[in-house]
């Protein structure tokens, strides 16, 4: 009799012991799936606030940049639009000579990026053949900006109809006989020319307003 009272006592003890066991697996288990779900918690919290957070320095960046355009100014003679100035001579001179000029003046010639720029300066040198800084002389064929060396990529809108069209013309121009767009020609001829520099922050000197066109051109 004792020894089966024992016996049962002991199955009684395993029996506990394993459901101790099982129930602290079980809680273990409730516990890492209560903290997954506070570190995904706490995740999405962190990337909304990273979202937030950039979208505010976005639209600082945005604001300090129109406050500075705003107070971008060029000097007397010179026209501005946007962040650049530009000038239009009223002398001739042959390609190189022109850029020379422009160097002379801290610019150089003028590197058009977009369709509000040449339309711009169309609007500018209108009936007057004009240089701009854009040539083949670095590499026959390869239409490259002196400013800066960058490859020209064609817009057909900007250029007379099939132009550019001649190999030994190496020097690009704004054309009064194709409705000044831009034609090649030979880097000897004498014409006006456009030099470009960035507009400078500050009220020195007498600003221009974007988009002003030159009286009397």
């Amino acid at each position: 009799m004792a020894v089966a009272t024992c016996f049962r006592l002991l199955a009684t003890i395993l029996l506990l012991a394993m459901a101790g066991r099982c129930y602290s697996q079980q809680m273990d288990h409730i516990q890492l799936s209560r903290i997954a779900d506070s570190i995904d918690n706490l995740t999405q919290v962190v990337q909304a606030q990273a979202v937030a957070s950039e979208k505010v320095a976005s639209g600082i960046l945005k604001m300090f940049t129109l406050m500075a355009t705003d107070h971008l100014v060029c000097e007397r003679g010179w026209f501005k639009l946007r962040s650049s100035c530009y000038f239009i001579s009223e002398d001739t001179s042959n390609w190189e000579e022109s850029r020379q000029k422009c160097i002379a003046l801290n610019s150089d010639l003028v590197k058009i990026t977009h369709d509000d720029e040449f339309n711009f300066l169309r609007d500018l040198v209108k009936g007057h053949n004009t240089y701009i800084g854009l040539s083949d002389l670095q590499e026959q064929g390869t239409l490259r900006w002196v400013a800066d060396g960058t490859i020209h990529q064609i817009v057909e809108s900007w250029w007379g109809e099939g132009e550019p069209n001649n190999p030994a013309e190496r020097c690009v121009h704004y054309y009064h006989a194709i409705d000044d767009r831009l034609n090649d020609n030979n880097c000897s001829k004498e014409f006006w020319y456009i030099c470009e520099k960035p507009a400078q922050l500050g009220w020195n000197f007498a600003s221009v307003p974007d988009e002003e066109t030159p009286a009397d051109k």
